[in-house]
């Protein structure tokens, strides 16, 4: 067991695998509550496990005795990352939604901007910095997308708004 707890912090892969492994069980166990984490816990995670898979994988590369095939595999991992970096930046780019911690209706709330195609604002019940509820309590539809309604300085026409319960049913239309 001694040697096992000796060796942990010396792989980082291993390290990062057993940061999944925790996020994973964390997100579930919320789940169980009808809670989820809020986006800037989800995007800060994907960082760290980026960062510690990359990191992980050059550790094992230098691990190899022979200089020629450490050279190799180095620089075709040095390829595969600068191939994969634009899709990463893709996903980056259509998956950001910008968050807003807002009062509406007496309530507190996070609101989600989704404005690709068309501008949506979802509402979830605020429970603390980390932690939001996972049943949409709100959803505005702003209508031609591009921007965010509440990050803008100008007011939105609200389309169509949405109310929910705490289970999911809908309450109004307007």
């Amino acid at each position: 067991m001694n040697k096992i707890r000796k060796y942990i912090p010396k792989i980082v892969i291993l390290d990062t695998a057993i940061y999944i492994w925790i996020f994973v069980m964390l997100h579930l166990i919320l789940q169980c509550f009808g809670l989820k984490f809020r986006e800037w816990v989800y995007w800060m995670s994907v960082l760290l496990m980026m960062m510690g898979f990359i990191t992980g994988i050059i550790q094992l590369i230098l691990k190899f005795k022979k200089r020629i095939v450490k050279i190799c595999i180095m620089g075709t991992f040095v390829i595969l990352l600068l191939i994969s970096s634009p899709i990463f930046y893709l996903i980056v780019g259509f998956g950001y939604t910008p968050e807003h911690v807002v009062e509406k209706d007496g309530s507190k709330y996070v609101a989600y901007v989704n404005s690709f195609l068309r501008t949506y604002v979802y509402y979830y019940d605020y429970k603390n910095v980390v932690v939001v509820g996972n049943q949409k309590r709100i959803v505005e539809d702003y209508g031609k997308g591009g921007f965010d309604p509440l990050g803008d300085k100008y007011p939105h026409k609200i389309e169509h708004c949405t109310y929910y319960d705490e289970k999911g049913n809908v309450i109004s239309n307007r």
